[in-house]
């Protein structure tokens, strides 16, 4: 088992942002020192509890504070962007890592985000997403001239005098490509399936049930099989989990259901029912909507208490989804920074090398 990070951020909107900016910092810089291997960072654009607007620059920031961990994406929002842009971008940073760079792409799924950038319907904007992702894919690969016609977007680079250097884009450090992630909600997921045919890296979510994560691993594996790809191996596979640990587990919740933690998954759940996805969250599909309360999403969604009792529900989460290949703890805003610094060398020191 491997231990990486995803960090949305999730800070309260009353916290001070360059507060909450510096901690995710420091808190990118600790999670190499302690040998997590890889960091996802998130990105929105109206979002007070996830406020990092591009990703990009945050991974710029931190590279040269750290010496090991990979860093990705997690994701860029592919229709509020250019393919164009995020295509030079990666590889620019590709480059300034020498290859450390991971690469996430998807959707976005916030209302007020759409409708800041005035894009068209989710579904529209799906089929942009997989258009984009292919038109990055290309200028990856392709020296100019060329032409890439899409229903969406059409990219030319022709003219240029390659004697001079004129007309050249900017390719990765990595070849093809960087390791390519999508992350992924639903249990029938078209992202699930869509990573599955094309051996993409699947990330699954922290709040959706182990029987929900279970067939995001289904949901992908089938779309491999219609590809013809060969059976996925399961380290691939990247989970993801809100944890927190403490001396005693009466002192984990004590913190848990009284901070930040609390906070973080009332905001989550306003959320994911806002875009009437309430059902990921339940361990039973005939569960009533209003029993997803924050207490139940604690107590089910998240891995908290003293070490003996989160490295038995770190287990009970590997039997129930079969196993998976890397651990990805989300990364909480540090409502008592002593107290969470502890849980995170804790995970990484005791409880992930007892993993299988």
């Amino acid at each position: 088992m491997k231990l990486g990070t995803f960090m949305m951020p999730l800070h309260p909107p009353e916290k001070d942002r360059t507060l909450g900016f510096e901690e995710d910092i420091e808190f990118i810089v600790r999670a190499d020192e302690l040998g997590f291997t890889e960091a996802w960072i998130g990105q929105h654009h109206t979002l007070a509890w996830e406020p990092i607007p591009s990703n990009d620059v945050f991974i710029a920031n931190v590279l040269p504070r750290t010496k090991n961990i990979r860093l990705g994406s997690g994701v860029s929002i592919l229709p509020q962007h250019h393919p164009v842009n995020v295509a030079v971008r990666l590889a620019y940073l590709d480059h300034l890592s020498r290859g450390r760079i991971n690469c996430g792409f998807g959707q976005g799924g916030v209302p007020t985000d759409w409708g800041l950038f005035d894009l068209p319907d989710p579904g529209t904007q799906g089929l942009m997403t997989v258009e984009s992702i292919d038109m990055i894919l290309k200028l990856w690969q392709t020296d100019p001239p060329f032409e890439f016609k899409g229903d969406f977007y059409n990219i030319k680079l022709e003219g240029g005098n390659p004697e001079l250097g004129i007309g050249e884009l900017l390719q990765p450090y990595q070849k093809p490509h960087p390791p390519v992630g999508m992350s992924i909600i639903r249990g029938q997921s078209r992202a699930a399936n869509m990573a599955g045919e094309r051996g993409y890296i699947p990330i699954s979510t922290n709040v959706v049930s182990g029987s929900t994560l279970a067939e995001h691993w289904e949901t992908y594996c089938n779309g491999a099989a219609s590809a013809g790809q060969p059976e996925p191996d399961r380290e691939i596979w990247r989970v993801s989990r809100s944890i927190f640990i403490d001396e005693t587990t009466e002192a984990a919740w004590e913190r848990a259901s009284n901070g930040a933690l609390a906070g973080s998954m009332a905001y989550l759940r306003w959320l994911i029912n806002s875009a009437n996805m309430l059902s990921v969250l339940k361990g039973d599909p005939e569960m009533p909507d209003e029993e997803v309360t924050v207490e139940y999403m604690l107590k089910n969604l998240c891995i908290i208490g003293d070490k003996e009792e989160c490295l038995r529900r770190l287990h009970e989460l590997w039997e129930e989804t079969g196993g998976f290949g890397t651990l990805l703890m989300i990364a909480h805003d540090w409502d008592d920074k002593e107290r969470w610094l502890a849980c995170m060398e804790t995970l990484a020191n005791e409880i992930v090398p007892a993993l299988p």
